[in-house]
């Protein structure tokens, strides 16, 4: 396996990334022998989204990191502000609602790497910014992009 850098994130980072959008809590046995594999792999990196599953597939790497104590190797790719079928949601209240959600979701007190699941070219990058900015600093993200 070849391992990458991000700065901000003292972990080495897995060049492969295992989706997590499948898991479910229907199929924790086979969820768990995925991520398992996975691991023995070598894979460190885990991407997944707030939106996916209604929830299901973060707590499904929530339950599986705790199980199996990897969230300190663990490299958390999270996703938030997802537009849904009422509005585009690229808003700093959003951003933490979703984090938010997510922490709790994956118990866990911070996310790796934080991402903007869609973008809203209306919305002014600034205030977007200085939330993300505000939550690294608090320690629940320790990279973010867009």
């Amino acid at each position: 396996m070849e391992y990458s850098s991000v700065t901000g994130i003292e972990k080495k980072i897995s060049r492969l990334v295992q989706g997590c959008i499948m898991l479910t809590r229907q199929k924790q046995e086979e969820g768990f022998a995925l991520l398992d594999a996975a691991r023995t792999a070598g894979i460190t990196a885990y991407d997944t989204g707030h939106i996916y599953g209604g929830g299901d597939c973060d707590r499904m790497l929530g339950l599986w990191m705790e199980a199996r104590g990897t969230r300190d190797e663990a490299v958390i790719i999270g996703k938030g502000a997802h537009l849904n079928q009422d509005r585009n949601r690229v808003t700093p209240y959003d951003i933490a609602s979703d984090m938010a959600d997510t922490l709790v979701r994956l118990r866990s007190d911070y996310i790796d790497l934080y991402l903007l699941h869609r973008d809203d070219p209306s919305v002014p990058v600034g205030p977007i910014v200085d939330a993300l900015n505000e939550h690294h600093a608090a320690g629940r993200i320790h990279a973010f992009g867009g």
